[in-house]
Parts: structure tokens; C-alpha cells; sequence
């Protein structure tokens, strides 16, 4: 009985190797059925390069989801960028304020490169947004306007948190290892630290300006510290 059991169990597993054998073979039967001439570039030959592609696994039933994530990053930069060239006017003069928010803008823009190139390296592309007028990033000017020191910091908050929210999602539902670890080691860290850093200024800060008496001091000092 265990004779049968062991020669079923070697033929599964020859069944199963052959099968990703004749899967991984793709390109290399491809090129091995061309001639010569295909090779040519007259008429755009007959090379398929989807044959010999770097995309494997899953990863396109994520491109949609994907490139929400990239157009986030974007329009989160624009927004913090606008944010920090408010508290740098001379009228706010929160020269602090105004670093924190550009960091959090290069850091936005960094992980939408970091997105993009990962597309390339998983044999994909990033469509480019379609407008008349260029880049289009929707809802751009929703809740552009002059903040105060902790409404900037709570929209932040809020933005992270949602971003977090949407990865975090994006991750419980990947069946792609390779993507899962790229967003789990990417993303999902940093999100947890950049939050409790955000929440943490949020703590110290607020009662602070519900002082009247020390509210200028007080606001002046935290500038100070992020400067």
C-alpha cells in the first residue's frame, strides 16, 4: 500500500514539475520556433517580447490599485509642498513647520519613484494620466487653504492614516509574495512611525495653543524644534 501511495506521490510531482517546466519554457521556445529573418527588425519582426516579459505571478491584477497609489503619493506631495510654502511667507514665518511639511513632500515624491520603478522591474508600465493640460491630480485644491500650525499637522495625520489604511488593505488582499513583501518592507514600517511621530506633535501641541497667555511663546518654541 505504501508502494502505490509513494509511486501516486513521485507521479503528482513529475505531473506537477513537467507542467512548470513547459510554463517557465515560454520564451525559450519562442525564440527556439523563430528563424533568423524573424529576428529582424524590418516590419517589427516577429519577436514577442511579452514572451520573454519580467512579468510574472499576479502582479497585473494589481495595476489599477497600483497606480492609485502612485497618483496619492503625487497629489499628497503637491498638497505638502503648498503647505510649507504657506508657513514659510513672511506673514506665518514658520520656518519649521515649513522644513517638516517639505520633508514630508520629498518623502511622498521618493515613494512614488520608488512605486514606478518597482512597476518596471515587474515588466509592467505606468500609464500616464490622461489630461488636455498635462498632469491631472483630482481633488488637488480640496482643503487648500491658509492653515494654522495644528490643522497642518492634523491634515497630515489624516493623510497618512489613509494612505496607511489603503496599503494595508491593498497588502491583506495580495496574492503576489514578491509585491506583498515589496509594500509590507516600503510602506507599512514607516507608515506606523511617521503616524505615531505626527500623533505625538499633535499631543504636545494642542494644549499648548488652548493657552492664550503662552500660545505665541509656546508656538514659537515647537517651530523652533522642527527647524
Amino acid at each position: 500500500m505504501k508502494s502505490v501511495i509513494a509511486n501516486f506521490l513521485f507521479v503528482l510531482v513529475a505531473v506537477v514539475a513537467c507542467a512548470r517546466l513547459a510554463t517557465a519554457a515560454k520564451c525559450s521556445d519562442h525564440l527556439l520556433s523563430m528563424k533568423a529573418d524573424d529576428f529582424s527588425e524590418e516590419d517589427g519582426g516577429k519577436y514577442d517580447h511579452t514572451a520573454c516579459s519580467a512579468s510574472f505571478s499576479n502582479f497585473y491584477k494589481y495595476t489599477p490599485q497600483f497606480q492609485g497609489l502612485i497618483t496619492e503619493h503625487i497629489s499628497q506631495s503637491f498638497i505638502y509642498s503648498i503647505m510649507s510654502s504657506h508657513f514659510e511667507t513672511d506673514y506665518e514665518n514658520r520656518l519649521g513647520f515649513s522644513k517638516y511639511l517639505d520633508g514630508l513632500s520629498d518623502n511622498m515624491w521618493q515613494q512614488a519613484i520608488s512605486l514606478i520603478k518597482y512597476a518596471g522591474k515587474r515588466g509592467t508600465g505606468v500609464a500616464p494620466i490622461e489630461s488636455s493640460s498635462g498632469l491631472s491630480i483630482k481633488n488637488l485644491n480640496t482643503g487648500i487653504k491658509p492653515w494654522t500650525e495644528v490643522e497642518a499637522l492634523a491634515l497630515a495625520l489624516d493623510h497618512h492614516q489613509m494612505l496607511a489604511l489603503k496599503v494595508h488593505q491593498l497588502h491583506g488582499s495580495v496574492k503576489d509574495a514578491a509585491f506583498g513583501d515589496f509594500l509590507e518592507n516600503q510602506f507599512v514600517s514607516e507608515h506606523v512611525s511617521r503616524i505615531r511621530e505626527l500623533s505625538g506633535h499633535l499631543t504636545n501641541l494642542v494644549p499648548m495653543v488652548q493657552e492664550e497667555v503662552s500660545k505665541d511663546l509656546a508656538l514659537y518654541l515647537f517651530d523652533q524644534s522642527l527647524a
